[in-house]
C-alpha cells in the first residue's frame, strides 16, 4: 500500500475491492475498439496479434488499478484510496463521528464468493466513502466498522433486556371525568 497514512491512527482494519470488478463492463470506446480488432483479426495474423495485446494490457492496466484501491480504517476515519501512485491518485475519507449508520448489502453471488457493498449514513455528501461496493471480506470489515463506529463491545443491551429491567411505574389515579 502506498504511504498516504504517515501520521495517521493505527490501523483497524483495511480491505480492498474483491477481484470480481476485475471482470466489470468495459468502456465503450474499448469495447468498440476490441470488436474492430476481432473482426480485423480474420483476415490477418496482425490484426490478432494486435487483439492479443490489447486484452493483456486490458487485463494489466484494470489489475494496476484494481491492486492501487484501498479502504483503510482507523479510529477516526475511513479512507478510500484510489489511483495508481504513478499518475493520478485520490484519497477521501469520512470522520467516525459523522456516521451515524451503516448496512451490510451482501447478494447471493457475493456471500459465495465473499463481497459486499457497505453503505455508510452520515450527513453532507461523500461520494466516495458512502457507498463502497464489492469490497473484499465485507462481512469482517463490517464488523471491525461497527466496532468502530458504534463503540460496540460485544455486548448488546437489547439481547437481553432482562437484564436491564428499570422500576415498575407508579400507580397514577385516572383523572376524575367531571369538570369543576
Amino acid at each position: 500500500m502506498a504511504p498516504y497514512l504517515r501520521t495517521e491512527m493505527p490501523v483497524q482494519a483495511q480491505t480492498r475491492h474483491h477481484p470480481i470488478v476485475l471482470f466489470r463492463r468495459t468502456h465503450k470506446l474499448t469495447a468498440i475498439l476490441l470488436i474492430l480488432t476481432a473482426a480485423a483479426s480474420f483476415a490477418s495474423r496482425w490484426a490478432l496479434a494486435a487483439l492479443a495485446f490489447e486484452l493483456v494490457w486490458i487485463a494489466y492496466w484494470r489489475w494496476r488499478i484494481w491492486s492501487a484501491e484501498w479502504i483503510v480504517l482507523t479510529r477516526k476515519r475511513i479512507i478510500r484510496i484510489q489511483g495508481i501512485p504513478e499518475t493520478t491518485s485520490t484519497e477521501a475519507s469520512l470522520r467516525i463521528d459523522r456516521v451515524s449508520g451503516a448496512r451490510l448489502v451482501q447478494t447471493p453471488l457475493g456471500k459465495m464468493f465473499g463481497y459486499g457493498t457497505i453503505e455508510l449514513e452520515a450527513p453532507g455528501e461523500h461520494p466516495d466513502v458512502r457507498k463502497l461496493r464489492n469490497i473484499d471480506d465485507a462481512e469482517e470489515f463490517f464488523i471491525v466498522l461497527r466496532r468502530v463506529i458504534f463503540g460496540e463491545d460485544g455486548v448488546d443491551p437489547d439481547d437481553y433486556p432482562e437484564d436491564f429491567v428499570t422500576e415498575p411505574l407508579p400507580n397514577i389515579d385516572p383523572p376524575s371525568r367531571r369538570r369543576r
